[in-house]
């Protein structure tokens, strides 16, 4: 083979080998940026258990409670559906519940709370394991006033209210996994504060059954219950893809 073929097939494989090495090398940037992407770190389902606290000043309280602390067992879920670089877009819902009891004018009391909510959550990735989370989002609450008289059928007052609550917090990654395309599931905790405002309601009482025996000449009063005041809301939860 002359010098000239030489060089010419020479040039003929040089050619042939840079698409492949450069297609390679492509390839290998393109896996290590899904690779190190937050991915599924960001667009998951997510389900969480925890704690809500919340502190209420309101008058219309007392006759319900030792103190002006409610603390309630706190559900939600919520879908990751939008992500852009470290911001993210969740739908949230969530359940909360709690009761609690003391004596007014000796007779036993009782309020239950069922809180439900459904609203957007921003979520900003300072670090891979570490989000920031604000929350603005409408709640409708069931509250359940209960008196018991002692003398006829016990008394009650229920009515749902509509509010809203406003917090803003922390999710952090306990275990997990590097990848972003990694779709096993991840642990967290989340921990959020801000303030919930629910409609006053009207404190009056109605016979819980109806009932042959003399009824209570003068009506129940109680002040109006409004159930707002700071919270705080503290989870484990767990995402998945």
């Amino acid at each position: 083979m002359s010098r000239t073929h030489r060089l010419t097939f020479a040039a003929a494989l040089l050619g042939a080998t840079l698409p492949l090495s450069s297609r390679s090398a492509l390839a290998q940037d393109s896996s290590e940026a899904d690779e190190n992407a937050l991915g599924t770190h960001q667009k998951n389902i997510r389900v969480d258990l925890g704690t809500r606290v919340q502190f209420v000043g309101n008058e219309g309280l007392d006759p319900f409670a030792e103190n002006d602390v409610l603390p309630q067992l706190a559900l939600g879920a919520s879908w990751g559906f939008f992500a852009s670089d470290a911001l993210s877009l969740a739908a949230v819902g969530g359940f909360d519940y709690g009761a609690t009891s003391s004596r007014a004018r000796d007779n036993a009391t009782s309020l239950d709370l069922r809180r439900f909510t459904l609203g957007p959550e921003a979520r900003y990735h300072l670090f891979r394991v570490l989000a920031l989370t604000a929350r603005v989002a409408p709640t409708l609450t069931r509250e359940a006033a209960e008196v018991s008289t002692g003398i006829d059928s016990d008394q009650q007052s229920v009515a749902w209210k509509f509010g809203v609550d406003a917090t803003a917090g922390a999710a952090l990654e306990l275990y997990g996994y590097h990848g972003g395309t990694s779709r096993k599931p991840r642990l967290w905790v989340t921990a959020e504060g801000g303030y919930g405002w629910t409609a006053p309601h009207e404190m009056i009482f109605e016979p819980i059954e109806a009932s042959a025996a003399p009824q209570r000449l003068t009506p129940l009063q109680f002040d109006d219950l409004s159930v707002s005041g700071p919270l705080f809301r503290i989870t484990v939860a767990l995402s998945f893809k």
